[in-house]
């Protein structure tokens, strides 16, 4: 391992090697990049999303190959390997890659861990209470604390340090000890830098609750808030206005389900620019008209949310709630630990379009929920629910309730059991990385799913569900122009790539796309990638309007079929083609090679990571794929969710978000 400047020594990094992939470390004002080898730079602007969205230097008009390489994602940071679900590993859950804190301040750090034989220890059942289990916790090769299984959370490891680390840069790695068997290093480091406490023009040190009355305004501006396990509530009729702005915020309330900002007004909400660590969540009402920003803020991974690993809903970092009609705007946020909830407020913009307005969530819980909230925007953001074995139940993008009419595009969706769940609206020009069940769970009528990349670069499981599992009498929804890619023999997903649960869910197209990579399924009657219920051996009536010009390159599922008999009207892939896709670069890439240290730091945006995707799948000329789609969408329509070849103006994959 290649320590950071100013760090002590480490010993050797003894975990997985990464292939070609380098290891190096990065200093705070430079970014070494370690002899790792890299392609050329290219621009990688975006486009106009109204007139077909050229890219700039990073992509020709017509969406073919660039003129040029596209700039990978950076090699400064690990990338880890694949989570193994029958093999010992252990890893560090939270804090992210290069993310920053503050000295003095409360300081945590989780783990998780796979250990094949906890199923030999009491109480026979989730929580397994291992005695001879443990993981011990290193900051800068030091050992500062060992810490047993929970018994009331199933691979929940945690360590906390409430009096936190010195200033300067840190290397956090863990060992695990499993059960029966020798310990083991975790995969890979994690650097961090710790600053000083910032100073402010105003200090507010709080030795009771604050209780805002009236139209009291709260205005932290350029201020240092110290809330010393104190919170700030309003009392009933308040309608002041809550203005958060340059400001740095620790210490309201504690852990254990406590809020640090519990406030309902009719006032505005005004959080910008302003930082919030060592803190407990927010929760603020705003009804009537007044508007709600929370831009350029940053709520760091050592917030006092409280996990427990069986249950979803803990806990939010941020509640957003009311029926205002003001403008709701949610742009250029770092989310590190726990849910944002916005619940029964319409109308949001939740990111846009350019990597600045960006909201960048990695983390464990690190959710968006909208809760009875519909006609959300939801672009260009980055969202990646840090989840693995034991955080059960876990969403990404979650519209729950009555949420419909939502527009997501251009936002990259990574890891979770169901990243997209009960989504209604239009879901374009996304990528989504890895499922531990399924993609996309549940969903809404009339809604469509178009030029997405779904690709699934995890270890396979016994739980596969399908890349798109509707069960609850979803009608007339429409599939079509994505790319789906779910691993070959390192993934044997085994599940269909559309599964129509019951005999009232109906699609009005499936054309388009490109299904790859796909294992014999299991558990269904008939083995069909597009498939009705796991008993049904056909469809008495036909449930999908249009299925047909869609592309399939599966050799691991020579027994599957491409669609149940009966589910489709007419001739079903009468236009179909088979065979290798043959798409430009060597997909599928696993493990993922995000640098998410970058992506977190803003230096490497959600526009470079969809151009690099972009460039990955297009298809090669010559390749079956090209303008081999429905012509009824237009000349030079493709096959998947990125054109080649003659220019189609939906091809928009990557070619719209602005790097800035």
């Amino acid at each position: 391992m290649v320590p950071i400047a100013g760090a002590v020594d480490l010993p050797p990094y003894t975990g997985p090697t990464m292939g070609n992939r380098c290891i190096s470390a990065f200093i705070l004002a430079t970014v070494v990049a370690s002899g790792c080898s890299r392609s050329a730079s290219t621009s990688n602007g975006g486009g106009d999303d109204s007139d077909g969205g050229t890219d700039g230097n990073a992509m020709t008009e017509d969406g073919g190959t660039p003129p040029g390489p596209v700039d990978p994602p950076p090699a400064i940071d690990p990338i880890e390997p694949v989570w193994p679900q029958d093999q010992v590993a252990a890893r560090i859950k939270s804090p992210g890659q290069r993310m920053k804190f503050t000295a003095g301040l409360p300081f945590r750090i989780l783990a998780d861990a796979n250990d094949p034989r906890q199923w030999e220890c009491p109480p026979g059942h989730p929580p397994y209470v291992c005695s001879d289990s443990s993981m011990t916790f290193y900051i800068d090769g030091a050992p500062v604390g060992v810490v047993p299984p929970d018994p009331d959370d199933q691979n929940l490891w945690e360590l906390r340090l409430p009096g936190g680390l010195t200033p300067g840069d840190h290397v956090l790695t863990v060992k695990f000890k499993p059960h029966a068997v020798a310990a083991i290093d975790g995969w890979v480091p994690i650097y961090i830098h710790v600053d000083p406490l910032p100073a402010k023009a105003k200090t507010v040190s709080l030795t009771s609750d604050l209780v805002l009355t009236g139209n009291q305004n709260l205005d932290w501006t350029d201020t240092l808030v110290k809330g010393n396990g104190f919170s700030v509530r309003a009392a009933s009729g308040y309608t002041g206005e809550v203005t958060i702005k340059n400001s740095f915020v620790t210490g309201l309330a504690s852990f254990d389900n406590k809020i640090g900002i519990d406030v309902t007004t009719t006032g505005a909400v005004d959080i910008t620019g302003s930082t919030f660590e060592a803190t407990a969540p927010l929760r603020l009402v705003v009804n009537g008209s007044a508007p709600v920003t929370i831009r350029n803020s940053e709520f760091r991974a050592n917030n006092y949310v409280t996990y427990v690993s069986s249950d979803p809903n803990k806990s939010p970092i941020l509640d957003l709630a009311g029926n205002t009609s003001g403008a709701k705007v949610m742009q250029g946020n770092n989310v590190g630990a726990g849910i944002v909830r916005i619940s029964g407020m319409n109308g949001w913009q939740i990111g846009g379009l350019t990597d600045s307005q960006s909201n960048v969530f990695i983390g464990p819980r690190v959710v968006l929920q909208l809760d009875s909230s519909s006609n959300a925007v939801v672009q260009g953001n980055y969202l990646r629910h840090d989840y693995y074995n034991g955080f059960s139940q876990g969403f990404n993008l979650h519209l729950s309730g009555s949420s419909s009419n939502a527009l997501a595009e251009h936002n990259v969706i990574r890891d979770s059991s169901w990243p997209l769940q009960s989504f209604g609206g239009e879901f374009r020009y996304n990528l989504m990385l890895n499922s531990g069940h399924t993609f996309v769970r549940g969903g809404r009528s009339n809604t469509r799913y178009h030029h997405n990349i779904f690709m699934h670069a995890q270890e396979p499981n016994t739980n596969f569900d399908g890349v798109v599992y509707l069960y609850s009498s979803e009608q007339n929804v429409a599939f079509d122009n994505n790319t789906v890619d779910v691993g070959g023999a390192t993934g044997k997903f085994d599940a269909p790539a559309l599964v129509l649960g019951s005999p009232s869910v109906t699609f009005s197209s499936v054309r388009n796309n490109a299904f790859v990579n796909f294992a014999d399924t299991h558990g269904w009657a008939t083995k069909a990638l597009v498939a009705g219920a796991a008993g049904e051996s056909s469809a008495g009536s036909a449930r999908v309007a249009k299925g047909d010009y869609n592309a399939w390159y599966n050799p691991l599922a020579s027994g599957t079929s491409h669609y149940l008999p009966g589910l489709v009207a007419g001739s079903a892939g009468a236009h179909d083609v088979e065979g290798n896709p043959a798409f430009d670069g060597a997909v599928p890439e696993i493990p993922c090679r995000i640098d998410e240290g970058s992506v977190w730091s803003r230096t490497y945006g959600v526009s470079k990571v969809l151009v690099y995707y972009r460039s990955l799948y297009t298809p090669k000329a010559g390749s079956s794929l090209v303008d081999a789609g429905d012509p009824a969408d237009g000349s030079g329509n493709d096959i998947g969710a990125v054109g080649a070849g003659t220019p189609n103006a939906a091809d928009k994959f990557g070619r719209v978000m602005q790097a800035n």
